[in-house]
């Protein structure tokens, strides 16, 4: 979450807004964002629904969850999906910010039926 706090007014230049997931439940969520002055939206998913929806993965010998980072239009089509293998396995912030810039470009073009959504970032 730091490198996402670090360039988080590059994010609120693209009007992009940052959600960041995790399975602990609303106090303690709410604890965590105000010790440490988070500027992002933090979402307590103690019920893994929002891990379902999106299909991250849990990895129990790891301690929980993977990575997931998901781009999500505003007509709530999702652009861009990257599954980690691990807490290291995190795409960089100017590649999701290049790929937002790409995604409001194409909000901006009329809609053309030979262009699809942006791919999976697939690592494997």
């Amino acid at each position: 979450m730091a490198q996402l706090r670090h360039d988080y007014t590059e994010f609120v230049k693209r009007d992009v807004e940052v959600v960041v997931a995790g399975p602990e439940d609303a106090r303690a969520f709410a604890d965590y964002w105000r010790k440490e002055s988070l500027p992002f939206v933090g979402l307590p998913d103690p019920t893994h629904s929002v891990l379902k929806l999106y299909g991250q993965e849990v990895k129990l010998f790891k301690l929980g969850r993977m990575p997931a980072q998901v781009l999500i239009d505003k007509a709530g089509v999702a652009r861009f999906v990257h599954y980690g293998h691990d807490m290291k396995d995190i795409p960089e912030n100017e590649e999701i910010l290049a790929l937002a810039d790409a995604v409001n470009a194409s909000a901006d073009t009329p809609a053309r039926s030979d262009v699809g959504d942006a791919p999976a970032r697939t690592d494997d």
